[in-house]
């Protein structure tokens, strides 16, 4: 899962937010970071869940399959997980009844108010994705070709990242049905992980 993704997840418990967006500037063991505060602490624990969830999950190591099959290599677990906040966004009536727009001002609302507490690599990024609406560039296909084309310059190899647009829009029917899967399974499980271990 990328941004939308792991915001979603944290829909219902909105002071888990801010760490779970920015849980992947926080690297190495969780005693590092004892400093911050419980609801920062705990967002991140849900990243690292919702990322341990997705990357061991045998729905989409079967769309990195699909990718593979037509030679994508390192990349296909990066374009599956951009693609899934395309598939969120594109169907989003389907997971919220509330708008897009006001899910993303939540994001915002909830982000900016814990800055202090946020990594300052996160924080710089964060900066660009607002002033840009990174967030509302997922939902159509011209859209999620820019988001591969601005993941690919950061990545520091060659890679086929844009042809995976091309693939899936050829592949749609197949991915976006382990997609439907894969998100009522992940629901499921990481409302049960806050439950249990973040209340």
């Amino acid at each position: 899962m990328n941004f939308v993704g792991h915001a979603y997840i944290a829909r219902n418990n909105p002071s888990l937010m801010a760490g779970n967006f920015a849980g992947d500037s926080y690297k190495g063991n969780l005693d590092k970071f004892i400093y911050l505060p419980t609801h920062i602490l705990n967002g991140v624990k849900l990243h690292r869940y919702i990322d341990n969830f997705t990357d061991t999950s045998p729905l989409i190591k079967s769309v990195g399959k699909i990718f593979q099959d037509q030679g994508v290599t390192k990349v296909a677990y990066i374009a599956s997980d951009i693609l899934l906040d395309h598939f969120i966004t594109k169907n989003w009536s389907d997971y919220s009844t509330k708008s897009f727009e006001d899910f993303v001002g939540i994001i915002y609302e909830e982000t900016d108010q814990n800055l202090k507490y946020l990594e300052e690599e996160f924080c710089f990024m964060y900066a660009r994705l607002k002033q840009q609406k990174w967030l509302f560039q997922y939902d159509t296909e011209d859209g999620i070709r820019r988001i591969l084309w601005q993941f690919s310059r950061r990545l520091g190899f060659k890679n086929d990242l844009l042809d995976c647009m091309r693939i899936y829009t050829a592949e749609k029917d197949r991915i976006d049905a382990l997609f439907t899967d894969f998100m009522a399974s992940i629901v499921e499980n990481s409302n049960k992980f806050i439950q249990d271990s973040l209340k």
